[in-house]
């Protein structure tokens, strides 16, 4: 205890000192403090052995809720007998054997340019040109412009279809060792890149189609640049659907091409015939850029709304021609155009535009209208034109007409001389046969065929060696499950008895012995343990799959008579475990619970929620220690105001003491000192 201002306690009395005082006090904390310290240690050893226990329990309920939940007892097994497919089984499916023959896979669009470079920041091109494609139901156009590198065209190809398209720089080798690769991102016959001129139609119709000679014709160019007039006959009198129907339209087509000497050689290649809009419409293409036009009687019948591929003029101006007379010598190709001899002061911007345009168009080869607004418009018949200007006048006079100085080519010149594309893997759609039925699908991920089965394909199937998916019934999970469950049992038994037990003879008692809440829980599990039910004249019981308890409360599992049982009759395995439905005596359909969901509530009524029985005694517990942590506080608050009062009285009692030892002192010494005279 610190002296303070009472160091000095004691000295006149030599009795009443701080040794005295702290006797008095720890007789006091003995009978105050010490029981309610015993107390606080009696109630954390509880909280912890109770934590024990709760984590047991849960341990416990784990298997118990897994074994409790109608989905382990429909969980399934798969193998799959070669390597052509992989597949993913869900819960529930029916146990049986299919059958996949995987004719081809799905495949993404490859193609290369055929121009190579020395690097990637060479320029792709000495001029501005345009790359146009049709893919995923969409028509992209890439413009690029003179001295653009390689690299960056590869980037705003991907840039500009969202990455849908992607622009591939490849090092190949050689003595220019780097082309630009235009591939698609996805697999499937929509996913295809179409380069060049295009029809599309709209989903072709389910009705009946029946085309005879005139009702559907296609004119394509030949490797000659000649037109070749194909008649398509086809018939098909059923109803089917809008995919099946193009894809027969679309053979159809392919056939009556191969069939034409002029054009066979071009198919798959120059000339496509592909799908689009998830299969219900037809793509005609023509990869040079030549125009594809289309005839006959049944051609809006069929969906088409257009009868030729568009084709953009080789170049539009991009503003009006000036009024009035004009200056400068401009020319087109080799032939110069002087514009102070072919206009006058008075014209109008049409005036100027319409003598313009005539002038070009008498120009063998070339062809030249206006819009009706003084703009102009240029074609040509070998696919390029060349402006160039005489003067500076002349130059002045291109900007001012809307025209491009220099070389502007079509698309067609344009794929002859850079593009010069080549498809090295035309993306097409996954095939495969399920039960006799073909399907197709724009990727080798399927899910939508067979309820609760994914399949990836991998690879295509020999004929008549069809890959197998065996499902079967995964009792595993049952067992896996059985076997935590004992084991969680008889790691928590023990504990039970360890902390609710009293032995008579030692008179030794357990943590929680006399707490009911605790005691009641081994009897609870037990009394679940030993749950039975009539079936069909046989009396289940979990002995009859292999669990037992021995006298020494452990719990074993035999589980070869598990595994007897799961397989002789699952059903009924699943309506023990689990429960089943029945009607009660007044014939209404009733739920009959199965043991694992009965011992399942036994565990929730003890660990979940705020009013399970052991978490309302984990409360109870927290709440007597804050209160024995108040009552010690408390006390000792009480001692140490008793003792300082103490204290102050023994100082008091102190100095008067001293006093009168000091007056008794003096009087002593007198007597003394009187005594020593008469001697």
């Amino acid at each position: 205890m610190a002296m303070g201002k009472l160091s000095s306690l004691g000295i006149g009395s030599n009795v009443l000192n701080y040794d005295v005082i702290d006797k008095l006090k720890s007789a006091d904390e003995k009978t105050m403090i010490v029981p309610i310290d015993k107390k606080m240690e009696l109630n954390v050893e509880k909280q912890k052995e109770l934590v024990a226990i709760k984590t047991l329990i849960s341990t416990l309920k784990s298997p118990v809720k897994t074994l409790s939940d109608y989905s382990s007892y429909i969980a399934r097994t798969s193998n799959v007998a070669g390597s052509a497919i992989k597949a993913n089984v869900s819960a529930g499916v029916p146990i049986q054997d299919i059958k996949i023959d995987v004719e081809s896979l799905a495949q993404g669009d490859i193609n290369e340019v055929g121009t190579k470079f020395s690097s990637r920041d060479d320029a792709f091109s000495d001029h501005d040109v345009k790359l146009k494609f049709f893919t995923n139901g969409k028509n992209y156009t890439i413009d690029i412009k003179a001295g653009m590198t390689l690299g960056d065209v590869a980037q705003a190809i991907t840039d500009t279809t969202k990455g849908e398209v992607s622009g591939i720089v490849m090092k190949t080798g050689g003595a220019k060792p780097y082309q630009l690769m235009i591939n698609s991102k996805n697999t499937g016959e929509n996913s295809r890149i179409y380069f060049g001129s295009i029809i599309t139609s709209n989903p072709i119709p389910e009705t009946p189609i029946d085309l005879e000679q005139g009702d559907f014709t296609l004119t394509l160019k030949d490797k000659n640049g000649n037109n070749q007039n194909i008649d398509i006959i086809f018939n098909i009198k059923e109803k089917t659907s809008a995919q099946d129907k193009a894809e027969a339209l679309k053979e159809a087509i392919k056939e009556a091409i191969k069939e034409n000497p002029d054009t066979k050689d071009l198919l798959d290649g120059d000339i496509n015939v592909g799908l689009s809009d998830d299969g219900k419409s037809l793509v005609l293409n023509d990869r040079r850029g030549y125009e594809v036009s289309l005839g006959g009687k049944k051609l809006a019948q069929l969906g088409f709304e257009q009868n030729h591929s568009e084709k953009d003029a080789l170049l539009e101006s991009n503003v009006s021609v000036k009024a009035g007379h004009l200056e400068g010598v401009i020319n087109i190709g080799t032939v110069p155009l002087n514009l102070a001899k072919m206009t006058k002061k008075n014209n109008t911007s049409e005036e100027n535009a319409k003598i313009i345009a005539q002038a070009i168009e008498n120009i063998a080869g070339m062809h030249a209208k206006t819009d009706g607004n003084g703009k102009l418009i240029l074609n040509s018949e070998i696919g390029e034109i060349k402006i160039t200007p005489q003067d500076s006048e002349g130059k002045k006079a291109i900007k001012e007409l809307g025209l491009k100085e220099g070389l502007i080519q079509d698309y067609s010149k344009i794929q002859s001389e850079i593009f010069k594309f080549k498809n090295l893997q035309a993306a097409s759609d996954a095939k495969f046969t399920y039960n006799g039925v073909t399907i197709t699908r724009p990727s080798n991920e399927i899910n939508d065929v067979i309820n609760g089965v994914s399949l990836t394909l991998q690879e295509t199937t020999e004929p008549g060696k069809p890959a197998i998916i065996s499902i079967g019934r995964d009792n595993q999970v049952i067992i896996d499950n059985i076997k935590e469950f004992v084991k969680a049992y008889n790691e928590l038994i023990p504990k039970l008895d360890e902390t609710t037990r009293y032995d008579p003879d030692t008179k030794v008692a357990g943590i929680f012995n006399g707490v009911s809440d605790i005691r009641t829980i081994r009897s609870a599990i037990n009394n679940a343990f030993s749950y039975t039910v009539s079936s069909q004249g046989d009396m289940q019981s979990l002995m009859k799959y292999g669990l037992s308890i021995d006298d020494k409360s452990k719990m074993s599992l035999d589980e070869s008579k598990l595994s007897s049982a799961l397989n002789e009759d699952p059903q009924k395995t699943q309506d023990f475990f689990y429960g089943m439905d029945k009607k009660n005596f007044e014939g209404k359909e009733i739920h009959q619970e199965g043991i694992f969901v009965k011992f399942n509530k036994v565990l929730s009524d003890l660990v979940d929620g705020n009013n399970a029985k052991l978490k309302i005694y984990e409360d109870s517990l927290d709440k007597d220690a804050k209160n024995l942590k108040k009552d010690k506080e408390s006390a000792m608050d009480l001692l140490k105001t008793r003792y300082d009062i103490m204290a102050d009285r023994f100082a008091a009692y102190d100095g008067q003491i001293a006093k009168a030892n000091n007056s008794f002192n003096a009087v002593q010494m007198m007597i003394d000192q009187s005594v020593a005279k008469k001697k």
